[in-house]
């Protein structure tokens, strides 16, 4: 039997295309922590969109996934997503400012589950949200 490889730790080189600033071509998230959860503010370019004037579902998605992972990284530890589902419930256009919101639903022994979502914070409204999992890196 082979002996398995020991596993390296996820290392951050700021570049990641969702939080990274260092990425000149990324959403550059900052993310804050309060109350088990983490948080995020921001406003998209028209680089951004998919359809005219809408952002694209793509980026809608990385977002959540990202908001996600830093709530189960701070919380819990060191892990990758291995299953994201988004449910869309309104478009969200560029140029307008978002929050978004995740936080670890569920923790178990080499696994967590996360939810998120994303609010126009003048109105409430919910754009999207997000469930996945994460397998913990350890």
């Amino acid at each position: 039997m082979a002996d398995k490889e020991p596993k390296k730790k996820l290392s951050d080189d700021r570049y990641c295309f969702a939080c990274g600033p260092l990425n000149p071509i990324g959403l550059r998230m900052e993310v804050s922590y309060s109350d088990n959860k983490a948080f995020s503010k921001l406003t998209l370019k028209r680089e951004f969109q998919g359809w005219k004037d809408i952002v694209h579902g793509g980026v809608v998605a990385t977002i959540l996934d990202e908001i996600m992972a830093h709530a189960v990284m701070h919380y819990v530890g060191q892990a990758v997503t291995t299953l994201l589902q988004i449910t869309y419930r309104a478009p969200l256009h560029v140029g307008e400012e978002l929050e978004v919101m995740g936080y670890v639903a569920e923790q178990r022994t080499r696994a967590a589950i996360a939810k998120g979502e994303i609010r126009i914070p003048s109105s409430k409204k919910l754009i999207a949200s997000g469930e996945s999992k994460f397998i913990l890196h350890r």
